[in-house]
């Protein structure tokens, strides 16, 4: 069996696969790390070397949609359908800020998708100067049922993003659809503003891994917006 845990929800999929992981244990699992190569290397019954504690065994991997799906042998094409129809093999590939339809098309794989909340994309739009009622009210609402962190990964991205365009820099990956919205919102911002926009972002982030603000990271959003929007 192959779990593909993934989608732009990247705190919402990572608790999931934790709380995989802790489940397991309780059922007397062994929680093996492994990367692509060793999961390639499993035998038909999932086994590697054996445990003196434990006789089942769950493995957790990540990135398996890039570094084998995407450009796959004939021998790893076989190996993945073997996991995949496998009853004795448990294995759960993380894949981090990826949606569903990014993942190449591998029957009978079961794939658990971690969507955001609609309302960080408008919480995304509202981003720019002279709209800071929206942006706050947008704000508290969305932070009412997403976590914060997530929030910030999803704004910083956004605005990086936009800053990219200002600049007349190129973002790979995207639309043309996406590129024009972008293009759209970057001329709400003059750029030396948008500049100290993102730094104060960055700085956020710095506080919040660091300590270095009695602020959540709610709060310091909220603050940093009344600056610039």
């Amino acid at each position: 069996m192959l779990t593909i845990i993934c989608g732009e929800d990247s705190v919402a999929s990572r608790k999931y696969l934790t709380d995989q992981q802790q489940l397991l244990r309780e059922k007397d699992f062994e929680i093996v790390n492994a990367d692509y190569h060793q999961v390639l290397e499993l035998d038909e019954t999932g086994s590697s070397e054996s445990s003196l504690f434990s006789t089942k065994r769950a493995y957790f991997t990540q990135s398996l949609n890039k570094k084998v799906f995407k450009k796959m042998s004939e021998r790893n094409e076989k190996k993945i359908k073997a996991i995949v129809e496998s009853k004795e093999i448990q294995i759960y590939d993380w894949e981090e800020e990826t949606s569903q339809r990014e993942l190449k098309s591998i029957k009978g794989v079961v794939i658990k998708e971690f969507k955001p909340s609609q309302t960080i994309f408008k919480l995304l739009d509202s981003c720019y100067p002279g709209n800071l009622k929206i942006f706050l009210n947008t704000l508290q609402t969305l932070s009412e049922s997403t976590e914060d962190i997530f929030i910030f990964i999803m704004l910083a991205r956004h605005m990086r993003n936009i800053l990219s365009v200002k600049m007349g820099e190129k973002i790979p990956k995207l639309a043309s659809w996406q590129l024009g919205k972008l293009a759209s919102q970057s001329k709400y911002w003059e750029e030396k503003n948008l500049i100290n926009f993102y730094q104060g972002l960055h700085r956020i982030d710095v506080n919040s891994k660091t300590n270095g603000t009695p602020f959540s990271v709610k709060e310091s959003l909220d603050i940093l917006a009344c600056y610039y929007l």
